[in-house]
């Protein structure tokens, strides 16, 4: 059991970290998704749009899964479809995006695919929109008929910022003084008798 002074030391640690938190958030507003519908869209509205052709600007993500002459690949039209937190997105929303089918030489323009060491091409799809695809076993997607580059992709610089190793260097030191305290009220329990 832990004796009070530990207690309190928890306690005060816990605070302690919620304090810098106090009243953040991101500032300006979240890139919007380029399409019209988007993504978010065609997931709560896919009967209105259901055999319409759609246009699709988004990033690259993942990798071609290519099958045959034909391949899958997801399109993110997210907030962070132009680039990452660290190189300036405003937090917001969540990965959204559609999975596309289209001819396997198409995929042979895409140069960078998102994933965490590098922000993915994006590009521009244009086919037509199924809510619930025969052909894959009623699955939501887009089959394309062409894509074109919009913007090549990089590889994503993540610096270690001195905040972060600030905060790694102080939250070690409160553990090792929670835990030095947990130790010695171990090894010299307080008797409540006195």
């Amino acid at each position: 059991m832990m004796s009070r002074s530990a207690r309190v030391a928890c306690a005060l640690a816990a605070l302690a970290l919620l304090v810098p938190t106090t009243g953040c958030r991101a500032e300006g507003t979240p890139e919007p998704s380029p399409n019209d519908p988007s993504s978010m869209t065609l997931v709560e509205q896919p009967k209105e749009y259901d055999g319409t052709d759609v246009t699709f600007i988004g990033e690259v993500v993942g990798e071609a899964m290519k099958r045959g002459d034909m391949a899958w690949l997801h399109i993110n039209d997210d907030p962070y479809y132009l680039m990452n937190v660290e190189e300036g997105a405003q937090l917001g929303g969540y990965n959204s995006g559609m999975a596309v089918w289209l001819d396997a030489e198409l995929t042979e323009k895409i140069t960078y695919y998102g994933d965490y060491k590098h922000e993915g091409d994006v590009v521009e799809v244009a086919g037509v929109f199924n809510a619930a695809c025969p052909e894959h076993g009623g699955d939501m997607d887009i089959h394309a008929r062409s894509l074109e580059m919009v913007r090549v992709g990089h590889v994503v610089i993540d610096p270690v910022h001195p905040w972060k190793i600030a905060w790694a260097i102080g939250l070690s030191l409160v553990a090792a003084g929670v835990g030095a305290l947990t130790r010695l009220s171990r090894d010299h329990p307080i008797d409540a008798r006195r």
